[in-house]
């Protein structure tokens, strides 16, 4: 044990001084900011395989190293991590990367080559015949009507995402089969489950115009070309450019579009607002803004900002990391709770001009009968307190600065004559939904409290993400929500909203211009850990998550090993019925997603059932190692001579007392290592359970982010909190083993003593 508590420590050492050492050191620490700085010896750039861009590398850096990357995505993340020095590629590509989250590269401004031509490529061997003519035929008329503008103008300008209703053709006389890619935004990618992008766009239209029905293909770009020479399909609308390689085996319709070449480079991390004094929102209208997700800034900020590059974040304490480590230079939020967030963090500020999209915060109800009556009853409370001046003086309350005053009635002393109400909601969004002094609080909390306590309900906090509140009080898994929410027209579609607890518009953070980190660095570690642990007692929480997690996996453990020992005595003997069951419920467990699995148990199989996060997971992880208990001791049992069973029937042996006395301990040895293996999987896997509701280890680890704004000691407490459990339980496993075993030879040696069998 003492080996063990030597490593963690060790462990902790190294990576705090990994942590240092990075965070100080770099191949530049200001980057590179000319193209003359890449034609360099030594110097790599990157560029996807079988595209123009190598031409225009080879000529305009000829001292530079080429290096090819797989595809786009994979070269960016080696830009970021300084493995190549640059990737040159589409540059609209290059853009939208930037805008959907690719975090520590930037575009530079310089411009690169002389622009790709992309077109519609048409298979040699297709059967719709004089196919390139009519290509060319339906450009024409969608270039002189204005169709292709306009296409052009959505899909790469305004980054509108939103696929038109095309009318498919009606009697159908042809068959057109696309191939494509479903990886290039904004030409061809999914969104919301559906192939959408300008060229799926331009191919429906032409399938429409031509008078076919349409069948897309999805190909990665090194096995597209192949397809359509070989007449796999007709033709290629995959942002696919000409070149003379191309058009040696293959005929290119007229362009579709022209783009410009750019070139990225690694993100030195330097505080873009350091050296800027922002006076208005023009001034933002280019920066990186960041927001958070399934909030309605999100739609703001894009309407307002259509130049800027927008960042989803999971949390508002993510946003504030990402703003500090130059990551994102501003991000947008409710003013209420950018101010609360200011009093904790002395280098943010924001700009006192608001968004064109008004903040109104309500409490969300499901569309049931017994929704309507406690959303009246929330609003007859919530008017009550408004006329009375408590809800102006709850406010002044919880986004003041005296912490002694913020205090919420613990919901155990509330009544509960009329039922027990569950309430969904997000505590990592203070100053409404947070955790303080181990305990929920915050003024939408204390809110819903004083509204349990006036009608006489009993209260269940329900803590989980916010983008799933919606979703459980839509599946009556939870009787209201509260946090924060804004109303919006989607979310009116699936629940019912309160009247406006409280108003507030949308404003933008950035960081002080004269904000600058005065403490050393011993010292600002010292304070993270006060702030990660000791303060409000937050060791609370992550002893409350390792406990929590524990008793999780403890119980999946014991029972998934029941259940997948009972299972196989079932069908060990070679029940066609039971076996076939058997596999198809493994199948199904194995060939999904855990995550998926899991809300698919809790949203869905016992929605009505109203279980809890912890019952519902425990159920899930209870199936998942019962599977793989299962399939171990198949392999196991597998292992044994046969003539082992033989041998034992002749001796007299009954089935059962043949398989527990001689096959099961020659086949142990060879379950127990992939059983402490697939532990230590289980542990990793349960780390999910905050998608419904479960306070485990990782979710109190986000908790305790949120309100200290850091993510180092939290991450890496979680992460050394993981390794004490997985040594704990294997620790207990193999105590088990060697008691079992012992047990068993004490049994034998009796045995033979007696001279039974």
């Amino acid at each position: 044990m003492l080996r063990r508590i030597s490593a963690v420590l060790m462990m902790i050492l190294l990576i705090t001084s990994s942590a240092v050492f990075l965070g100080g050191c770099g191949r530049n620490d200001k980057g590179i900011t000319s193209l003359d700085q890449l034609n360099q010896q030594g110097v790599k750039i990157g560029v996807a395989t079988d595209t123009t861009e190598y031409a225009i590398v080879e000529k305009d850096f000829p001292n530079a190293d080429i290096v090819y990357a797989k595809d786009m995505m994979f070269a960016l993340t080696s830009v970021a991590q300084g493995s190549i020095d640059a990737f040159v590629g589409n540059k609209l590509n290059l853009e939208l990367a930037i805008v959907n989250g690719q975090k520590g590269v930037r575009l530079m401004d310089e411009p690169v080559g002389e622009g790709n031509v992309g077109a519609v490529a048409i298979s040699p061997v297709t059967k719709i015949p004089d196919l390139k003519d009519r290509i060319n035929e339906f450009l024409r008329q969608i270039k002189e009507d204005g169709t292709l503008d306009d296409m052009r103008m959505r899909w790469m300008i305004k980054h509108d995402m939103v696929m038109p209703d095309i009318p498919e053709a009606a009697n159908p006389g042809l068959h057109l089969i696309v191939g494509t890619t479903g990886v290039s935004e904004p030409f061809t990618f999914y969104a919301n489950g559906e192939l959408v992008g300008y060229d799926i766009e331009l191919a429906r239209r032409f399938a429409s115009w031509l008078g076919a029905s349409i069948e897309f293909r999805i190909y990665d770009y090194e096995g597209i070309t192949a397809a359509a020479q070989g007449g796999d399909v007709d033709c290629i609308f995959a942002n696919l450019y000409i070149t003379p390689e191309r058009q040696e085996v293959l005929a290119f319709s007229d362009p579709t579009y022209i783009t410009d070449v750019g070139i990225v480079v690694r993100d030195t991390g330097s505080k873009a607002t350091a050296d800027n004094v922002y006076s208005s929102l023009g001034d933002f209208a280019d920066k990186r803004i960041g927001v958070c997700t399934g909030t309605i800034q999100g739609a703001a900020v894009e309407k307002e900002f259509p130049e800027a590059e927008v960042s989803y974040y999971n949390t508002h304490s993510d946003l504030l990391a990402a703003l500090r480590q130059g990551r994102i230079d501003a991000f947008a939020d409710s003013d209420i709770i950018i101010r609360y967030t200011m009093t904790e963090n002395s280098d943010l500020t924001y700009l006192d001009e608001h968004l064109t999209q008004p903040v109104e915060i309500a409490a969300i109800f499901s569309k049931t009968e017994k929704g309507d009556q406690l959303r009246d009853s929330f609003n007859a409370f919530l008017k009550g307190i408004r006329e009375d001046g408590t809800l102006k003086k709850l406010d002044e309350t919880w986004y003041g600065t005296d912490n002694s005053l913020k205090k919420v009635k613990d919901p155990g002393s509330l009544s509960s004559k009329n039922g027990v109400l569950r309430l969904a909601t997000d505590t990592s969004n203070p100053p409404v939904s947070y955790r303080g002094d181990g305990r929920v609080i915050g003024l939408d909390i204390d809110i819903a409290t004083r509204f349990c306590d006036e009608y006489g309900y009993g209260l269940e906090i329900v803590d989980m993400s916010f983008p799933a509140i919606v979703n459980a009080v839509e599946t009556k898994n939870c009787d209201f929500g509260i946090g924060g929410i804004g109303i919006t027209k989607e979310r009116a579609e699936s629940v019912n909203f309160s009247d406006t607890m409280y108003e507030g518009n949308s404003v933008l953070a950035y960081l002080r211009p004269d904000s600058k980190d005065k403490a050393g660095f011993t010292d600002s570690l010292i304070e993270s850990f006060n702030k990660t642990f000791i303060r409000e007692d937050r060791w609370k929480l992550f002893a409350q998550g390792m406990l929590t997690t524990l008793l999780l996996n403890i119980l999946s453990i014991f029972f998934g090993t029941v259940i997948g020992f009972a299972v196989f005595m079932i069908c060990r003997r070679g029940n066609r019925a039971a076996n076939a069951i058997t596999g198809a419920c493994i199948w199904l467990i194995e060939g999904m997603p855990v995550v998926v699995l899991l809300m698919i148990f809790y949203y869905v199989v016992f929605s009505s059932a109203r279980l809890s996060g912890v019952a519902v997971s425990v159920i899930t992880f209870t199936l998942i190692f019962a599977a793989s208990v299962f399939n171990m001791l198949k392999a196991g049992v597998a292992a044994v001579d046969k003539g082992q069973m033989e041998a034992s029937h002749s001796l007299g042996y009954t089935d059962t007392k043949a398989f527990f006395k001689i096959i099961l301990p020659q086949a142990l040895p060879h379950v127990m290592p992939s059983y402490n293996g697939q532990i230590k999987a289980l542990i990793k896997a349960t780390a999910v359970v905050g998608y419904v509701a479960v306070q485990d280890l990782t979710k109190m680890g986000d908790i305790v982010r949120s309100r200290t704004y850091e993510a180092f000691f939290p991450l890496i407490a979680v992460a050394v909190f993981y390794f004490i459990l997985a040594g704990i339980l294997i620790r207990m496993v193999n105590r088990i083993e060697v008691y079992a075993i012992r047990n068993l030879e004490r049994r034998d040696r009796k045995s033979d003593r007696t001279g039974t069998s």
